[in-house]
């Protein structure tokens, strides 16, 4: 993922500074879909003392990649009842994988300070013991460097309505 994003930012220059930046990026990103969107027990959603906890959880586990203002959105919003309903409803766990990536803002990226746009594609991976199916999710993220960290500042939060109608 890391080495696509790059490739595509970078192309063929080789500036250790831009790529130190680009890694950084990329486990932020990465960090916060695998905590965000990750359901690995569907079956204790069906209990919603455990399906509530879920959603906090969720939220509260991509607190350290998101600036406060974007974390505070997505909790009011409780953005996070959308991934742990489709899981319950889809009788699925879900994970992410294959996230790619193509830069928005700036055009140059030896430009690149302390925001970045992406627009991304991302595979969901809808599964359990039976089936599989694997969906792709498009979107953008915006990332603001925050004393001396990126943190994420925008990204829909939620997994559309739209995936769960196309689960097997």
């Amino acid at each position: 993922m890391c080495i696509l994003l790059s490739a595509i930012l970078v192309g063929c220059k080789n500036n250790n500074s831009n790529e130190e930046e680009i890694d950084k990026i990329c486990k932020t990103i990465e960090d916060y879909f695998n905590s965000y969107y990750t359901i690995e027990d569907y079956k204790i959603l069906d209990d919603s003392n455990k399906a509530y906890k879920k959603e906090i959880d969720l939220v509260e586990s991509i607190k350290k990649y998101t600036t406060e203002e974007f974390f505070n959105k997505l909790k009011q919003k409780r953005a996070s009842g959308g991934t742990v309903d489709i899981a319950k409803s889809a009788k699925r766990n879900i994970k992410v994988g294959n996230i790619e990536y193509k830069i928005e803002k700036p055009k140059n990226i030896e430009e690149l300070e302390d925001e970045i746009t992406l627009h991304y594609t991302a595979d969901f991976k809808f599964y359990n013991d039976d089936k599989e199916d694997i969906l792709e999710k498009e979107g953008q993220i915006r990332l603001k460097k925050i004393s001396g960290e990126w943190k994420i500042d925008y990204e829909p939060g939620y997994i559309p309505y739209y995936m769960l109608k196309k689960i097997k």
